[in-house]
């Protein structure tokens, strides 16, 4: 079985935080060299989100997998509905569907954010070009 790099919980909630606050900060968008490096920035913030996102379903997975069994034994022995069994084993994995989320809208706001930066240096560079 292939693991993924070793990141705790904690390492993986921070790394959303920080990821997340860079992409709410207001930046200058009639300045074309702060905008190339936002742009570059936002490459590697969608490359690292990306292999952070699988991290977190492995892990989640994982979680699941081993909630499985435990929810199964528990279920024959309190005659437990499989409604019942369903929410135990996501309750199981919460932090990681939540890290899952966070680093899917992470991973999706920063290539739009990218795309929208290329469409303002487009702009700059036509206005550039007419004067």
């Amino acid at each position: 079985m292939i693991e993924p790099k070793v990141n705790t919980l904690q390492h993986l909630h921070d790394k959303a935080a920080r990821m997340q606050a860079y992409l709410v900060e207001t930046y200058d968008s009639q300045d074309p060299n702060g905008l190339i490096q936002r742009l570059e920035y936002l490459q590697i913030l969608i490359a690292e989100s990306g292999q952070l996102l699988s991290e977190a379903k492995w892990y989640q997975e994982r979680i699941v997998n081993d909630t499985i069994m435990e929810s199964i034994k528990k279920a024959y022995e309190e005659k437990l509905s499989p409604s019942t069994i369903n929410k135990y084993v996501n309750s199981a994995a919460k932090d990681y569907n939540y890290l899952v989320n966070v680093f899917d809208r992470i991973n999706s706001t920063a290539s739009k954010q990218l795309d929208a930066i290329r469409s303002i240096l487009s702009y700059i560079k036509a206005q550039m070009q007419i004067q």
